[in-house]
């Protein structure tokens, strides 16, 4: 009984990803003065990567657990 990785993420979900995975990235590890504190600034980058890893892959863990699926077959 293994979680099977079928794309959950839908091209609306998906463009929401890339952009806010873009922004995240941007303030975690480029404008560092944004954030003060270094650790905090990382782990805002690191879920930024994420992000953009979901919504590039179409697949994402948590969607994958809680049973959210917004990914139309029609897209």
């Amino acid at each position: 009984m293994g979680l099977q990785w079928q794309a959950n993420v839908g091209r609306f979900d998906q463009v929401l990803r890339i952009g806010i995975g873009a922004i995240l990235i941007w303030v975690g590890f480029v404008d560092t003065d944004l954030i003060g504190d270094r650790l905090i600034a990382t782990l805002v980058g690191l879920f930024g990567v994420l992000n953009l890893i979901a919504a590039l892959l179409r697949v994402c863990p948590v969607y994958t657990m809680a049973g959210i699926n917004t990914n139309n077959p029609d897209d």
